[in-house]
């Protein structure tokens, strides 16, 4: 049987994107308690606008484990982490040829902030609750242009991660989002009008779904690795088959 999240606590790290704010506006509608986070207040306050039903936000600063861990002292008790904060466009592209330290070390902030977030989340979640992380499908796919070498490693981390902590900490469960490329994203706002235009086309003509990624879909997605009670240690693609192509 699926499990109700209806009086359910879900805490989701990051606001930064249309994917957040599906997730946010699915489990309302499923009678889910969300709790909203991010380091902007401003961001907090234009997302509370547009989702109805019981919400609070909270600022916090992912990667300083000392926000992170005030945090979750003031949410208390709840039952499900969602981790979406880290987008890769925050990421700078560089062929390893070129790449700095500072380039590939500050790639490896994703895995980092996920890390405190988990941490301090482990004190007050449920026993019989979930923990879904957001990595990515450049861990099963990279990209022809190269220059993600780093961001694939993190991504990586992620997955492994998640993976390693679904034995380590069960009776909770956790789980892994491998997005592929999805509009209303950070990733996709940071293209221009006629990449959006070719990426479409490209969608279209090579995916076997014929479409590129929604929000909703993600957001679906992730409601299926809460409520299911039997999924734990899962990575899953939610890419459209770009894998196979």
């Amino acid at each position: 049987m699926f499990q109700s999240l209806t009086g359910k606590k879900v805490v989701i790290i990051g606001i930064n994107s249309g994917l957040d704010l599906a997730i946010a506006k699915k489990l309302t509608e499923v009678g889910a308690s969300v709790v909203l986070s991010h380091n902007s207040q401003d961001k907090l306050d234009q997302a509370m606008e547009s989702i109805s039903g019981e919400i609070e936000a909270k600022t916090v600063d992912i990667w300083n484990q000392d926000s992170v861990n005030a945090f979750f002292e003031q949410i208390g008790n709840f039952d499900h982490l969602i981790v979406t904060s880290m987008g890769d466009r925050n990421m700078p592209r560089s062929l390893l040829a070129e790449m700095t330290t500072e380039t590939a070390q500050g790639a490896m902030n994703k895995f980092w902030g996920t890390f405190f977030a988990v941490r301090a989340s482990l004190k007050t979640i449920a026993t019989d609750g979930s923990i879904t992380l957001t990595s990515s499908v450049s861990i099963y796919k990279s990209s022809k242009m190269g220059g993600i070498s780093a961001i694939a490693a993190a991504n990586g981390a992620v997955a492994v991660f998640g993976r390693s902590l679904a034995l380590e900490i069960s009776p909770i469960r956790v789980n892994v989002i491998a997005p592929g490329l999805v509009e209303d994203t950070s990733i996709w706002s940071s293209q221009s009008e006629s990449e959006r235009s070719d990426l479409t086309k490209w969608a279209i003509a090579a995916l076997p779904v014929k479409h590129l990624g929604q929000p909703e879909e993600q957001a679906q997605a992730v409601l299926s690795l809460i409520t299911n009670p039997y999924i734990t240690g899962v990575v899953l693609p939610v890419d459209g088959g770009v894998t196979m192509v």
